[in-house]
């Protein structure tokens, strides 16, 4: 990251990534206006220069990403339906939703276009260096830590590319928000974005028309597809040379902690951290997005299957949470309540997680709202969510 003295900062100014005060602190995030009240922050403190990766953006450039991104999923220029403090407060976690998406679309993109260009070659016998993996391990954890609205951006982001590199970035993102709940320190939070990345590399020895088939594996099918987690381990260690502590996601992912996962069926015990946290994210990011075989599964149903029937699987405490953080309607999500109206979750309720906020966003009729409204089920207690809905139905 590059110093810029505090003397060229102005009120207003931002930048295209995020400001740090040092390599650990976020100072603002990314498109976020530095304010005059940060500026005397930082003379109080005598700060003289903060870091950043970022491009200063001029006043144009802030009013075109701005009118690019202020509509459609997020809309905020709309009237309040009821204008009061709980509804402000509400519309400004959606317009930070909005400011946030143009650094989330282009951290995946890059995301994507890496993951896909190593697999690839690793595909054909040729292996990348790690640098490049590392800087987007960076980029993907510090967005993550400054960026509250990661869930909402996540569930309602879509992405075309082939399966196996958009589902390692969605894998990748989840497990560092979960990281970043356990309150990981940046270093281990980029270490838990590196390992992500790479954890799936084994899947390029295993044929298309068998990761790709559309009905139902063969025995030697599964036992094509069970080898990828340690031909992965061994592409890791031996050819990319990446540490021990960071290859063994990629050899563990698939186990279990009550010992019925493959491909050495060890117990909890036995099981890294780091390799923990990424399977609920890889579990989770698989569930919520279509495969050849099946169609995506809402993120409520998800949920539920990973506190259920999967229970054994997982991290209990990390699991918890993640429900904690993200409710049983997971933010982001689409709803339908129990007057037939449909809309947005986008604030959970820790204590009540089938109770979240929702942003409505069509009437009992189907009609698109032309206002802003927003019903706190803690408090609306005549209201109930009737059913969890993909994303698509509610706008």
């Amino acid at each position: 990251m590059r110093k810029i003295s505090v003397r060229d900062l102005e009120p207003g100014t931002k930048f295209t990534r995020s400001v740090y005060l040092d390599k650990d602190t976020v100072f603002v995030g990314s498109d976020q206006p530095i304010t005059q009240q940060d500026l005397d922050r930082l003379n109080q403190f005598g700060i003289s220069f903060v870091l950043t990766d970022g491009e200063k953006i001029t006043l144009a450039e802030s009013e075109k990403m701005s009118g690019a991104n202020g509509l459609g999923h997020f809309d905020t220029n709309l009237p309040f339906y009821q204008d009061d403090e709980n509804s402000t407060r509400f519309k400004y976690i959606l317009e930070k939703a909005n400011s946030s998406k143009v650094e989330f679309n282009a951290v995946f993109k890059d995301c994507f276009e890496l993951v896909q260009k190593t697999y690839k070659s690793a595909s054909e016998g040729r292996y990348t260096e790690i640098r490049e993996f590392r800087e987007i391990a960076e980029r993907i954890a510090d967005h993550t830590k400054s960026n509250n609205q990661l869930p909402i951006l996540l569930l309602s982001h879509s992405h075309s590319g082939y399966y196996l590199y958009s589902h390692i970035c969605y894998a990748t993102f989840f497990s560092v928000m979960i990281g970043n709940f356990l309150e990981f320190s940046r270093p281990k939070l980029i270490d838990l974005a590196l390992a992500s990345l790479f954890a799936d590399i084994g899947m390029v020895t295993v044929p298309e028309e068998v990761s790709e088939k559309r009905g139902p594996l063969t025995e030697l099918d599964l036992k094509t597809i069970k080898r990828h987690p340690v031909t992965g381990y061994q592409i890791l260690t031996q050819r990319l040379k990446l540490k021990n502590s960071l290859a063994i996601v990629s050899l563990q992912h698939h186990e279990a902690l009550d010992g019925s996962g493959y491909p050495q069926r060890i117990m909890a015990n036995q099981i890294e951290e780091l390799t923990k946290v990424f399977m609920i994210g890889d579990q989770f990011a698989a569930m919520i997005h279509p495969r050849p075989y099946r169609q995506s599964i809402v993120p409520y149903e998800a949920m539920k299957i990973m506190i259920s029937e999967n229970v054994n699987r997982f991290d209990l405490k990390m699991v918890r949470l993640f429900l904690n953080k993200l409710s049983m309607f997971p933010v982001g999500s689409g709803v339908v309540l129990s007057d037939e109206r449909m809309g947005l979750v986008i604030e959970a309720n820790r204590d009540k997680p089938l109770r979240p906020v929702v942003r409505v966003t069509k009437d009992g009729d189907g009609r698109r709202l032309k206002h802003l409204e927003f019903v706190d089920l803690m408090k609306d207690l005549n209201l109930y969510i009737q059913k969890a809905i993909p994303f698509s139905q509610i706008y």
